[in-house]
């Protein structure tokens, strides 16, 4: 291939820098394409979940996907829908608070459990979550879904070490 190019191309490649984030790395897309039954199953494994808790049948990783679901809707919502001091944000920021108030007693006695009226919280906000993902697009769900991906602090660092390698090549 070098042969093929001229002098000043084959300087040019040398001093090219190679583009941040992808020299060598192969990226998973966020969000693929899923038919209406999986999407109908993306609402109802957290309200399955939710019912879990009110069982005490829940533990840590039912607690995640709930969260998850509940992050995703306070993003999805912020971005398209109203703003953040609104009836809809302030019922989903409720139920984070619910949620962290449940992981608190989970992480202390071991019971994954809430009471009826933190259910009743936790349930508008998978409801009002599944309203808002009805509504929008897919590049809006994908997004949101880039959005609370990059927050997560895991990504921020699995992101800095590929950004510490791209720069070493």
């Amino acid at each position: 291939m070098e042969a093929m190019m001229n002098r000043e191309q084959r300087r040019a490649t040398r001093r090219a820098k190679p583009p941040r984030r992808g020299a060598g790395h192969i990226q998973m897309p966020v969000n693929m394409r899923f038919s209406a039954e999986e999407e109908t199953w993306m609402m109802l494994i957290p309200t399955q979940g939710a019912n879990q808790f009110l069982d005490g049948t829940a533990d840590r990783d039912v607690w995640h996907s709930v969260m998850g679901r509940i992050n995703f809707a306070i993003i999805l919502g912020d971005n398209h829908f109203g703003s953040p001091g609104d009836e809809g944000s302030e019922a989903l920021q409720a139920a984070r608070l619910v949620m962290r108030a449940v992981k608190a007693h989970g992480d202390a006695t071991g019971s994954w459990s809430m009471t009826n009226e933190q259910h009743g919280v936790v349930m508008t906000a998978l409801t009002l979550a599944n309203q808002m993902q009805k509504m929008c697009t897919r590049r809006e769900l994908r997004d949101a879904m880039t959005d609370m991906m990059g927050q997560l602090e895991y990504n921020k660092r699995a992101d800095a070490i590929k950004d510490k390698l791209d720069a070493r090549t």
